[in-house]
């Protein structure tokens, strides 16, 4: 497996077809994630009704401060407690504009400057989140990050000037990169889309594109997991439903 890596970005060629890649991302959904899922509002003075406060606060990525179990495996039933909750409270007075990092509790909010509302003069903004672990399956707040993938892009050279405009625009998207001059006949591999190729190509002739047997697996995490844990994690949810369906059939 080829991999490209940064802190909240990868890019993974593997050597799977459709079905497989498809798995591993819909997977990703599986993956158990922390968000604030229940809010009380004990003042709003803003402009926003408690709804739209409430879905905002539940958008903010987090991470949790401590292990957390999941609500519905917890002693409690469901019910909310000190195992399967953290609670987050803010409280803020105009005029401000209010970001998300004056949430409180045990809980790291990833990207802090998140504006949650604007406040004006003496107008007040008090709650109480309580923030669980849960799945992307039931809400999209759950999602660790974004998850894609396409056909590798074959690029066959057949003019060699031509071709070497288009490589140079293509140089941060080529999982193998040219050494020194291309030549008439060479086939590179690049993550880019094939018609976005052949768009640059302009219909000239300078090269052939064609869709590869590889799949580039994409990973923009949203903060609160690596990509190659999203990858990871996905993989295991996918291992564990498949094993589930083994022991059904099995009964």
């Amino acid at each position: 497996m080829a991999k490209t890596e940064k802190s909240d970005k990868a890019r993974y060629v593997l050597e799977i077809d459709e079905t497989m890649a498809n798995a591993i991302r819909r997977s990703v959904n599986e993956i158990p994630v922390i968000a604030i899922d229940s809010v009380e509002i004990h003042k709003n003075d803003s402009a926003l009704y408690d709804e739209i406060i409430a879905h905002r606060i539940g958008l903010i990525p987090l991470k949790e401060g401590r292990r957390l179990a999941d609500s519905e495996d917890c002693s409690c039933e469901g019910k909310g407690c000190n195992k399967c909750e953290i609670k987050l409270s803010l409280k803020a007075r105009g005029p401000a504009t209010v970001y998300a990092e004056e949430l409180k509790g045990d809980a790291e909010v990833i990207y802090k400057k998140m504006p949650i509302v604007i406040l004006e003069k003496d107008q007040e903004l008090e709650f109480v989140g309580f923030a669980r672990l849960g799945k992307a399956s039931k809400h999209a707040k759950y999602s660790p990050g974004l998850v894609y993938y396409r056909h590798v892009s074959e690029i066959k050279i057949i003019k060699v000037t031509e071709a070497e405009k288009i490589i140079e625009k293509l140089k941060d998207g080529l999982l193998d990169a040219p050494k020194g001059k291309v030549k008439a006949g060479e086939v590179y591999e690049s993550d880019k889309d094939g018609d976005y190729i052949e768009t640059l190509a302009r219909d000239n002739g300078a090269v052939e594109v064609k869709a590869g047997e590889k799949i580039v697996f994409f990973i923009e995490s949203w903060g609160q997991m690596t990509p190659f844990e999203i990858f990871s994690d996905a993989v295991k949810a996918l291992n564990k439903n498949l094993k589930e369906v083994s022991k059904a059939i099995k009964k």
